[in-house]
């Protein structure tokens, strides 16, 4: 069978790989191509816990760190095999807010042969909001992304968008900082949302509108 017949393969695109760097797990996706609906030809999650310690220590955890570094040497050998033309690699919370998060990515570029992009809170609400738009006809309401160390909420209208916000509501770090309490965690989670504006009511609806919306309410970043 010719390389052009192979499953799963159309003719005239390439396989995309996007890898996902987040505080829980690190992820690979293997798409079919570039295109509005792509086939997913490859699947894999590690979880690494590159997130854990991170509100204690103020650092990324070694064993997260030695575990994400050795899925991204066979994250990159699975895209080889599977001819992926373009790579794209995306890093979040911990990275971006760890001591050593830029020695983590140095050493993870230099595996991969790549630059890798650390996303802000915001641009991981943005992107979001792109999936959420691409996916559902005309979506109306909050968008929200929670990983191991933050959580992100956008407001969408149909295909329009208002500004994201992050908040330190993670799974690990909620579990870390109130040391396996339901009722810590919760009451964490309620005193960090409520300083944000993002939670007004006005006339528009149940949760405030932003300024692509018509309405310029503040919205709060929390780091």
């Amino acid at each position: 069978m010719v390389e052009s017949e192979a499953q799963g393969r159309l003719p005239g695109i390439n396989p995309v790989s996007v890898v996902d760097i987040g505080s829980n797990s690190v992820r690979i996706v293997i798409y079919e191509g570039l295109s509005r609906a792509p086939t997913v030809l490859f699947n894999e999650k590690v979880l690494c816990g590159l997130g854990r310690g991170i509100a204690a220590t103020g650092k990324m955890n070694e064993e997260g760190v030695e575990r994400a570094l050795r899925a991204l040497k066979r994250f990159k050998a699975l895209a080889e095999q599977a001819r992926s033309g373009t790579m794209h690699v995306l890093a979040t919370a911990a990275a971006r807010e760890a001591e050593n998060g830029p020695a983590f990515i140095a050493s993870a570029e230099e595996i991969l042969g790549m630059e890798i992009r650390v996303l802000t809170g915001r641009e991981e609400a943005l992107y979001s909001a792109y999936g959420i738009i691409s996916g559902f006809y005309e979506p109306d309401g909050i968008a929200g992304d929670l990983g191991g160390g933050s959580l992100e909420l956008i407001d969408i209208k149909d295909k329009t968008y208002g500004d994201g916000i992050t908040l330190p509501l993670g799974g690990i770090r909620l579990s870390e900082l109130s040391e396996g309490s339901l009722t810590k965690a919760r009451n964490f989670a309620k005193n960090r949302s409520r300083r944000s504006a993002f939670w007004k009511r006005d006339a528009a609806g149940p949760f405030m509108r932003s300024a692509a919306h018509g309405v310029t309410s503040p919205v709060c970043t929390w780091k």
